[in-house]
């Protein structure tokens, strides 16, 4: 189109990298599922988790259209709300549609979703799952705890509460 000044072009166009997306390379999803997660569990200060078998197998018939960036976004997902030393396929929430690598209708769902810019209603940001875990696990979980297992600061999950309006409930304290 025009649009980039030629010379420029010709002077960072050193050298082409083809990188096929994920879902060319299958053989690679598991071992980059593996390294992320143990990278995530590492980064996050968790325990070291485990795929269960569902998850792996989910892992590796998913389409994967947001390449390794979604990948890891999943993980980092799911090490934030796993609760035991094992993540599920629910804990990966990844989008059913998307399944079986290679399908054509596959590519027209896909490319009609991405027209449309629809978000499946099953599919919840990080934020929606921070909102979520809080609620459900505040009455449980100290500050502290809470923040841990968010992976975050105390100050980080109160800048949070404060964003998405959860304000902290004060725990009674009983008189004896």
């Amino acid at each position: 189109e025009g649009d980039f000044r030629e010379d420029l072009y010709y002077r960072i166009n050193v050298m082409t990298l083809v990188i096929p997306p994920l879902r060319e390379r299958e053989e690679d999803i598991q071992k980059l599922a593996e390294a992320i997660l143990q990278r995530t569990c590492t980064r996050l200060k968790t325990q070291r988790l485990q795929f269960s078998q569902d998850a792996r197998d989910a892992i590796q018939r998913y389409a994967w259209p947001g390449n390794v960036r979604e990948l890891e976004n999943a993980i980092e997902r799911a090490v934030v709300l796993a609760e035991s030393e094992e993540i599920t396929t629910d804990l990966l929430a990844i989008d059913s549609d998307y399944f079986d690598h290679g399908d054509v209708e596959l590519d027209s769902r896909r490319d009609s979703a991405s027209a449309a810019g629809a978000d499946s209603s099953e599919e919840l940001s990080l934020e929606d799952y921070f909102q979520r875990f809080v609620l459900e696990h505040q009455d449980s979980m100290t500050e502290t705890q809470l923040a841990k297992k968010l992976g975050i600061s105390r100050k980080c999950l109160w800048e949070r509460r404060q964003r998405f309006g959860l304000p902290r409930k004060k725990k009674q304290v009983s008189q004896a």
